[in-house]
């Protein structure tokens, strides 16, 4: 848009046509905007009965109005550049004042959901990114476990330093909804007043809250997250797309079922693993699928191997001997890619907590229902579904957390969630995970194993005795169970919901550290983390 930029306005007095008619003599094109100095014969000499506009002066344009003359100048390119920029920031206050506002996390008590300030390294046996959260700055960081190949001794000193997330806050979300269970929130702790709290939100006003085995009771009953809050509240224990060096994964795959030989069959099934990739051939078991099963292992230094072990709420972000006593956990969600070959049958996934174990079957080629079994006590899902496809790949996810059961294929849940009974003794998980196929060939890639958080029954409140929150209070607790100031510990356990700042609704500013080499020397330095950049549920 051109933009009207007042010359000095000239008085013009207005002169009779000198050829008598309604014809209008023609203005003539002007080449420049007359000097200040200078007259306007032409244009005045000329003007006619009614007012007059739009004169072309080159890459200008003259407007004439009644007793007063404008020019109407085309901004360079710079000019707009300098609007724009006015406008950004003008924009950028005014969201930051009425709806928008960053924050920081310096502490890790959100860990792994949000990520405070910290120092990161690579496995060099798996190359997984081995993350512990910042220690005292006169104090040098201790030697670290990766979570993910058990690999001893990382010396985190070596490590890069990075500055916690950043997080863009909805300020006004509170004022037209109540807060939710199980999302995050920005607040003010009534027992510190002095700067603001990142928590996430575990009980609602009027609620009784306990915390027992793990798991939430509120008002004597377990609180069950959906399929996608548990998406938010993972803490990885597997990432198949890291192998440890030499010998990859084999020793945590271990087939469960071999046929005895028959006519036109193989003798064994075929599990090939390369890399990051899981391939089964099960074209021959016709009958019953095959099945291979995820097993829990411990690197030993002592050996150089790996050992079973059970799965445990141990957290490398908070250092080694930060908690010595790591408790057995039970609540988990699987995901993958599946690739589908060729084949004809059914792909399984059977998930278990220790007690009870479920199987999701989908049929592959051929119609079927797709079906939920308990084991030991029968089908309890079963809905028609569109079979998976050769050469295509989908996306599988399975969730056994707080006794509830979903299955979802592309980011869509087959059948309805199944909850089991609530049960407070379980036996210890080394085997979480396996995957069954029938009569069908795939490749299996981007695996990874979480667990729920298991929260710990530290602190004063809600650990031994439910605790009653009042009319508009909140209890609020943190990701990093194990290591987070909350309201179990709190003098004043309940947040008042005035208290509330806003909710989260955006990670924008993941930090990591990036090498670039400018003049033959290797600069280091923190970027944005483009992986970790998500919308918070």
């Amino acid at each position: 848009m051109s933009t009207v930029v007042p010359m000095e306005r000239i008085s013009v007095e207005r002169v009779e046509p000198a050829i008598a008619g309604p014809s209008v003599p023609p203005l003539p094109v002007v080449d420049a905007v007359p000097a200040e100095s200078e007259a306007l014969p032409p244009i005045a000499e000329t003007l006619p009965d009614e007012p007059v506009a739009n004169v072309v002066t080159g890459d200008s344009l003259v407007v004439v109005e009644e007793n007063e003359y404008y020019v109407l100048v085309a901004p360079t390119a710079s000019r707009r550049l300098a609007e724009s920029l006015v406008l950004f920031i003008a924009a950028i206050l005014f969201l930051r004042a009425m709806a928008v506002e960053p924050f920081g996390v310096p502490t890790g008590s959100m860990a792994p959901s949000l990520i405070g300030n910290h120092k990161c390294l690579v496995c060099t046996r798996c190359g997984y990114l081995v993350r512990v959260g910042e220690s005292d700055k006169h104090q040098p960081y201790p030697k670290a476990t990766c979570p993910n190949c058990g690999k001893l001794d990382l010396d985190m000193n070596n490590g890069a330093e990075i500055a916690g997330d950043r997080l863009l806050v909805d300020k006004n979300v509170y004022n037209l909804r109540k807060p939710h269970r199980w999302e995050i929130a920005v607040f003010r702790c009534p027992s510190d007043m002095t700067k603001p709290y990142v928590k996430r939100v575990i009980g609602l006003p009027g609620e009784q809250i306990l915390v027992q085995d793990g798991d939430i009771m509120v008002n004597g009953q377990l609180a069950r997250k959906t399929l996608t809050q548990c998406r938010e509240t993972r803490v990885l224990v597997f990432d198949m797309n890291h192998p440890p060096k030499p010998d990859g994964w084999i020793k945590r795959w271990v087939i469960e079922s071999k046929l005895p030989p028959a006519e036109g069959e193989k003798n064994d099934p075929t599990l090939t693993l390369v890399d990051h990739e899981l391939r089964l051939d099960a074209h021959w078991a016709t009958r019953v699928p095959i099945w291979i099963a995820y097993k829990h292992q411990r690197y030993d230094p002592g050996t150089g191997l790996d050992r079973e072990d059970v799965i445990r709420d141990t957290f490398i972000y908070n250092g080694p001997g930060a908690d010595d006593r790591p408790l057995p956990v039970h609540d988990f969600t699987v995901e993958f890619d599946v690739e589908i070959i060729d084949g004809s049958g059914q792909l399984l996934c059977r998930i278990g907590d220790g007690l009870d174990q479920l199987v999701a079957t989908c049929p592959v080629g051929a119609p079927q229902d797709a079906q939920l079994r308990q084991e030991n006590f029968g089908i309890v899902r079963s809905v028609p579904r569109k079979p998976l496809q050769a050469k295509k790949t989908y996306k599988v996810e399975m969730a056994f957390v707080d006794r509830r059961v979903s299955f979802a294929i592309d980011d869509r849940e087959v059948f309805t969630a199944y909850d089991l009974d609530p049960v407070f003794t379980r036996p210890e998980v080394h085997s979480p995970f396996a995957l069954g196929v029938q009569g069908i060939n795939v490749v299996v890639r981007n695996l990874k194993i979480y667990r729920d958080i298991y929260y710990r029954a530290s602190g004063d409140n809600a650990v031994k005795v439910p605790y009653q929150l009042g009319r508009d209070e909140y209890f609020m607790m943190g990701d990093n169970s194990a290591n987070s100031n909350d309201s179990r510990s709190w003098p004043i356990p309940g947040v008042p919901e005035r208290n509330f700042l806003g909710k989260p609704f955006l990670l924008h500013q993941p930090s990591r550290i990036t090498h670039w080499t400018i003049g033959g020397r290797e600069r280091v330095f923190q970027s944005i983390d483009w992986s970790r950049i998500r919308f918070l549920r």
